[in-house]
């Protein structure tokens, strides 16, 4: 019988048709969702790569606040700027663990209190400076000191020490057991930048496989090959450009115009016309990505659990995934562990639509009569705006009324996220529980959307990181999802498959359950088959 790897090479030699190619896999008892993973990941390497030609990339709307510095990075064009320049220590591999990349092999003590790394030699900045020890050092120590506001903060914090015990070794010493904090170093953040760097504004040097020709915060940015880079799958291209075009429905235009060759993040809503059309193709991924609504904690009117589960009450889910992802998704349960991740608790109950308790909750909180300010925008995640509406038609028949406000995408992280007492948010997926769970819900964390503070939680999650046991550290991670979905300010709508676009000539691009573009990680391996 036939295997999912046969098939595969029998479409890229083209021996086999997509429609055949679905129904091989259907035989096989694979979903057509996954199918279409493994679809687009066998033509993504149909032929060898070229060097030479300009990929134009289509992003979310660009942000004044845009940056070249790790620890300021928030939005899904800066993550992928910071893979286009930068590299991590350690990567994070199709089967979400980690593999080895700035850092060729690490190991820890018995109580994973300590790790020490080996570093890759031979590898040099962009400017020619030699890469080594006191460029991780510098690095991570930038995310932990005590004014920094980086997103990492929260989980590189358990660094007490680290000492270069040469010029290609670095000794971690953590503050507690970490079984986990190799797959800690992919972070999308924890990118290594020159030791003694500090002007960000509008160039770097990194290591990674592009060169800094032009950043514009607001407008664009653009990128030229590495000549010098040390990996041997790419860079392929010439140059890479960036331009943020906020409207959703403007990016799969100029797609399919012709005036971008890469999307990133697909509106569900536009998977039909990209499929429809012989000219482009569809990026797709199962992934713990999700789409939310931060509910803060500490300000009124959310700061009432009952205002908060009348609200979790109060939307419907089944119909956003439905209507607004068109199926490719699933629904949330108020804590952003995902239902793909082997932590996730499938004991609590799945949290569906009820009128009646939403009414219930929001007249035991003193609200009747009253309107939330519920900020909304395609920024965070496509199809945010339209599982906003279908959120306060949904709460209208509870009596809730929603006002929702759509500021300018622009402006949007700025000035109505961590702001405002109910917004939509979205976050990408993460390998592992520790790493969503320290940066968005960890008491005092610059990134806690919610301001979410609970002792008991935040003792939780140091005691789960240390552990090697599964079942002991699944039954912490269950606990803390029950606090989250009980008391918690995540109003988790759905998790998102990751759905990117590309036009037939692109190629190079394997899907990623990480995030899109293959993890940020587009410009290493992308080329164009002219």
């Amino acid at each position: 019988m036939k295997d999912i790897k046969t098939f595969q090479q029998m479409f890229r030699d083209g021996h086999m048709t997509r429609r055949d190619f679905f129904a091989a896999m259907g035989a096989l008892g694979i979903t057509a969702t996954t199918a279409g993973g493994l679809l687009t990941s066998a033509s993504a390497f149909a032929a060898t790569p070229k060097k030479g030609g300009r990929i134009v990339v289509g992003t979310e709307g660009a942000q004044a606040s845009d940056s070249l510095d790790p620890t300021k990075f928030y939005s899904t064009s800066n993550l992928l700027a910071g893979f286009t320049v930068y590299d991590t220590l350690v990567n994070r591999g199709q089967d979400l663990l980690p593999t080895p990349w700035l850092a060729e092999s690490w190991d820890s003590n018995d109580t994973t209190t300590e790790w020490v790394f080996k570093l890759r030699r031979g590898v040099t900045w962009h400017d020619g400076k030699t890469f080594g020890a006191d460029d991780v050092i510098y690095s991570c120590s930038r995310h932990i000191t005590e004014k920094s506001e980086s997103p990492a903060k929260s989980f590189m914090s358990q660094i007490s020490e680290m000492v270069k015990e040469d010029a290609h070794t670095v000794r971690f010493k953590l503050s507690g057991p970490n079984a986990d904090f190799p797959i800690v170093l992919t972070d999308t953040r924890v990118h290594i930048s020159q030791a003694g760097y500090e002007n960000f504004q509008d160039t770097a040097p990194g290591t990674g496989p592009f060169k800094v020709k032009s950043f514009i915060p607001g407008q664009n940015k653009v990128f030229v090959r590495n000549e010098n880079y040390w990996g041997d799958d790419g860079p392929w291209v010439d140059e890479i450009e960036m331009i943020g075009v906020g409207d959703v429905t403007a990016r799969v235009n100029a797609l399919i115009a012709g005036d971008i060759n890469v999307l990133l993040y697909l509106d569900p809503k536009a998977v039909g016309l990209i499929e429809a059309s012989p000219i482009t193709e569809v990026l797709q991924s199962k992934s713990g990505a999700f789409m939310n609504v931060a509910l803060m904690v500490d300000r009124p009117p959310t700061d009432n659990n009952d205002v908060r589960l009348a609200l979790k009450y109060a939307v419907n889910r089944e119909q956003i995934v439905q209507n607004v992802l068109k199926g490719y998704g699933s629904v949330g349960n108020d804590h952003p562990v995902a239902p793909i991740d082997p932590f996730y608790c499938d004991d609590i109950p799945q949290r569906v639509y009820d009128p009646d308790k939403a009414k219930f909750h929001f007249k035991k909180a003193g609200m009747e009569g009253q309107s939330i300010d519920f900020y909304t925008s395609d920024v965070p995640a496509a199809g945010s705006v339209a599982a906003a509406q279908i959120f306060q038609q949904s709460a209208a028949a509870a009596g809730i009324n929603l006002n929702l406000i759509q500021p300018p995408a622009d402006t949007y992280w700025d000035a109505v996220w961590i702001k405002k007492p109910m917004s939509c948010s979205g976050w990408d997926a993460r390998p592992v529980p520790d790493l969503i769970l320290s940066i968005a819900l960890k008491g005092g964390g610059s990134y806690n959307e919610t301001k979410w503070n609970n002792e008991h939680f935040d003792k939780l999650l140091v005691e789960a990181r240390g552990l090697r046991d599964f079942d002991k550290r699944k039954e912490i991670y269950c606990e803390m999802q029950r606090m989250l979905h009980d008391d918690g300010g995540h109003l988790t709508m759905a998790f998102l498959d990751v759905l990117d676009a590309v036009r037939s000539e692109v190629k190079g691009i394997t899907p990623h359950a990480s995030g899109p573009l293959g993890f940020y990680q587009m410009a290493r391996t992308v080329w164009i088959d002219s």
